[in-house]
């Protein structure tokens, strides 16, 4: 028999199950956007509705796979170049310089992590501005890691093409200096600009950290903001817990 609908009680559980998995925070004023990423999932998931749905994802535990196809209906793919100019403009007027005259003719490095970086326009972003204020960057070993736990987003970041709407706040020399026109009308990243990120998935709220595999370990600068508004208040402290030791220095 098909399953009825599905109750308050089973909204809770499952919203309790997504913020003890992934960290995401659906408290009941935002159950109309868990119910709609939910309806999306169970048909990916191939149930009838989402009654069924929850009933499966609750009965057993979860597989990293199952979670994947979850956040690629529950996350929001917001974001664009050159966001949040104060951030970066502290981030280029004070924390970059005083790491390239502490570090310029010794260990020249530089290891900075975009976590949840959506579909890269921050970590693009950050390479772009590196690369504005270091001449000699090829001189220099820089890492960029760039993790998400939305696959999807994953992919498209690493594709590095972009449309119209990822420019919307940028300067126009952004587009002339970085990225090359294509046939459809979008952007392509500039390649000495791509290689300079690496895309890697990951849960911030399951996953440990550090880690070789994704090369989280000994960061300079660790750019978060963006994911924590969507956590628990315990979550965000859980994760600044997890974050906090992985910077050197």
């Amino acid at each position: 028999m098909k399953p009825g609908p599905v109750s308050v009680a089973r909204w809770s559980q499952l919203s309790e199950f997504i913020a003890e998995k992934m960290a995401l925070h659906f408290p009941r004023e935002r159950w109309e956007d868990l119910q709609r990423g939910l309806a999306s999932a169970a048909q990916e998931f191939g149930h009838a509705d989402a009654a069924e749905c929850i009933d499966w994802l609750l009965a057993a535990p979860s597989t990293q796979a199952q979670l994947q196809v979850l956040a690629s209906h529950l996350t929001i793919g917001e974001s664009y170049f050159l966001r949040d100019r104060p951030t970066l403009e502290a981030l280029t007027g004070h924390i970059v310089p005083e790491l390239i005259r502490a570090r310029r003719g010794r260990e020249q490095r530089l290891r900075i992590w975009s976590a949840a970086c959506c579909t890269g326009e921050e970590p693009y972003s950050l390479a772009i501005l590196l690369h504005e204020a270091l001449p000699e960057l090829h001189d220099w070993q820089v890492t960029i890691t760039a993790t998400d736990i939305n696959p999807r987003f994953l992919h498209k970041a690493a594709a590095g093409i972009y449309g119209e709407w990822s420019f919307r706040d940028a300067p126009p020399w952004l587009k002339q200096r970085y990225f090359t026109p294509t046939a459809d009308g979008r952007y392509a990243i500039a390649p000495r600009i791509k290689k300079l990120v690496n895309f890697a998935y990951l849960n911030l709220a399951q996953d440990v950290y550090p880690s070789l595999a994704t090369d989280t370990n000994a960061m300079d600068v660790i750019f978060c903001r963006n994911v924590l508004m969507y956590f628990t208040p315990a979550q965000i402290r859980t994760v600044i817990g997890h974050l906090h030791p992985l910077l050197s220095g």
